[in-house]
């Protein structure tokens, strides 16, 4: 496993292909929120071009309806601003797929389904998601489904403090 995880991390940094990835949107709100931890880096990541962001117009869609909540800009006053930010590199910078299919594959949160769909027809190597219902599934088709953490220390190769 350990030759697995440095294998990959030096393919990250130097390898002439970008990982194709899939954020789910718990990742982007949190990265978008917290300016430090792992969906953070992930971001920064992508804003770096290391890595080629996949989207659907229904991801997409769902990631709109969240930075629009109240309760969230009147708990992190800048979420506006930040995800204002994030929507414009989105749209200019990302990859935006259209899947023919939508798989019936997670029964307890069908939703999680347009991810994997997302991921398949985008032709992603990793789906990078905070929710059980994708984590426990590990892997979809070849798409390994990572925590941001796990993303980040394993496919980045950056090192993350305990305390973060």
């Amino acid at each position: 496993m350990k030759l697995w995880q440095t294998l990959m991390q030096l393919f990250a940094r130097f390898g002439r292909k970008k990982p194709r990835v899939v954020l789910d949107t718990n990742v982007l709100v949190s990265g978008t929120i917290v300016r430090h931890g792992a969906p953070a880096r992930i971001l920064v990541a992508a804003r770096m071009k290391r890595i080629s962001l996949i989207v659907s117009s229904y991801l997409f869609a769902e990631y709109l309806t969240v930075m629009r909540r109240p309760h969230i800009a009147k708990r992190y006053p800048r979420f506006q601003e930040e995800s204002e930010i994030v929507r414009r590199f989105i749209q200019a910078n990302a990859v935006f797929v259209e899947p023919f299919y939508v798989p019936n594959v997670i029964a307890d949160d069908p939703k999680d389904d347009a991810i994997l769909a997302c991921a398949v027809t985008g032709k992603a190597r990793y789906i990078v998601s905070g929710d059980e219902h994708l984590l426990n599934l590990g892997h979809y088709r070849g798409i390994k489904i990572l925590t941001p953490r796990d993303f980040v220390v394993n496919v980045l190769g950056e090192n993350i403090s305990a305390s973060r």
